[in-house]
């Protein structure tokens, strides 16, 4: 099995493309580029969502019925822009908001950097295009990661080499 993380996603998001991710032409570019990458996953990889996924917006719907023809397991860590609509669906398996995963700490925003001992460090999102300056952080956001799911790998990599 392969894991993958991300954060970010904002589907749903009625000026994502005017304000924040203007490389898109219209919110549809935007949701429908991040859904097609989503189902290029398999039956065997998860990805894990550190939040920020669905907004409660008039296509809420469908992007839930979007999700659940993905191959992949889904697991979401609620941010503060999700739906609480999520927690009445049985596509997205909900994790708590904090949770230690592979001696990691996973979390939407990133936690105080006292809160990260006995770990390796803190894999968040919701900072968009702002940086921490402490090597112990990794941003999994879709905007710092060129639009791609950061593999588990990938991370392990680079906390081992801090």
């Amino acid at each position: 099995m392969s894991v993958y993380f991300s954060s970010d996603f904002h589907l749903g998001h009625k000026v994502i493309t005017d304000k924040y991710r203007t490389m898109f032409p219209d919110r549809d570019s935007h949701d429908n580029h991040i859904l097609d990458k989503v189902a290029e996953l398999t039956k065997k990889d998860m990805l894990l969502v550190l939040g920020d996924m669905i907004f409660d917006s008039d296509d809420y719907e469908r992007y839930i019925g979007e999700l659940s023809k993905m191959p992949c397991r889904i697991k979401l860590l609620m941010g503060n822009h999700d739906s609480l609509k999520l927690y009445r669906q049985d596509v997205i398996e909900i994790q708590a908001p904090l949770f230690s995963y592979k001696n990691m700490w996973l979390s939407h925003c990133p936690i105080h950097p006292q809160e990260i001992r006995n770990r390796l460090g803190n894999v968040h999102g919701h900072l968009h295009f702002a940086e921490l300056d402490d090597a112990r952080y990794f941003d999994v956001g879709l905007d710092k990661n060129n639009y791609e799911f950061v593999h588990l790998d990938t991370i392990k990599d680079y906390f081992r080499k801090i």
